[in-house]
């Protein structure tokens, strides 16, 4: 799977409130809200060898309002950045409750998934263990039009280190292409940045997670 987006940082929450409120962007108005809370692990080696080589491994997890996880709807996903900054190369498959503590244990040899899979081929044979936690409250709004569909994603997300004795908040807006032109996505995009004074960013949520916690023990400029 090709995935197209686009992301940005809000500067508080107030400003996803004006989103939520305006319900507009470019003059296109967002309809089908729906609230997806869910619980990002993400698995590496002890130095970031997938971090390093622009990969990343991720075991996600839907979480209810009382934080405590929904069993039986885990996924894993590995995610390689191509050649084009708005474009990645994705996989994500559903795994069992059992898979997910296998991962967690660093066996990726035991899950046959093609996602896993695809991550052990960067690795080397070197093991893996949990260095990052991601929560994200995101509430997700669809962008209809004649040029295309883009998702439209609130959100609040906060950061904590593998032991969970750190954590940072932060707030976000992210736009795919489900349907349509990149070109399309690029215009709304902009429209977007400019109609509530968001800040562009290129990189991912495991790549901002890692910065703000230092988690590979290199300062990195944000």
């Amino acid at each position: 799977m090709i995935e197209v987006e686009a992301k940005f940082q809000a500067k508080s929450p107030q400003v996803l409130d004006q989103i939520r409120l305006q319900k507009q962007v470019a003059d296109y108005t967002l309809s089908d809200w729906q609230s997806t809370p869910q619980q990002d692990t993400y698995l590496d080696t002890r130095d970031g060898l997938l971090t390093r080589n622009g990969a990343a491994l991720r075991i996600r997890q839907k979480i209810h309002a009382s934080r405590t996880i929904v069993e039986g709807e885990a996924a894993v996903t590995f995610k390689a950045q191509t050649d084009d900054i708005y474009t990645y190369t994705e996989l994500e498959m559903p795994v069992t409750d059992q898979e997910v503590q296998v991962l967690l244990s660093g066996n990726l040899e035991k899950v046959r998934v093609e996602a896993v899979e695809a991550a052990v081929r960067y690795l080397n044979g070197e093991t893996v263990l949990p260095v990052l936690h991601v929560e994200n409250f995101r509430e997700t709004w669809c962008l209809n039009a004649e040029a295309g569909c883009i998702e439209v994603c609130l959100d609040q997300v906060r950061y904590a280190d593998k032991d969970r004795t750190q954590s940072i908040q932060e707030y976000g807006v992210e736009l795919e292409l489900k349907a349509g032109e990149p070109a399309f996505l690029q215009q709304i995009a902009d429209a977007l940045s400019q109609q509530y004074d968001l800040i562009p960013t290129f990189q991912s949520k495991y790549e901002r997670g890692i910065i703000h916690l230092n988690v590979f023990g290199v300062k990195t400029e944000n």
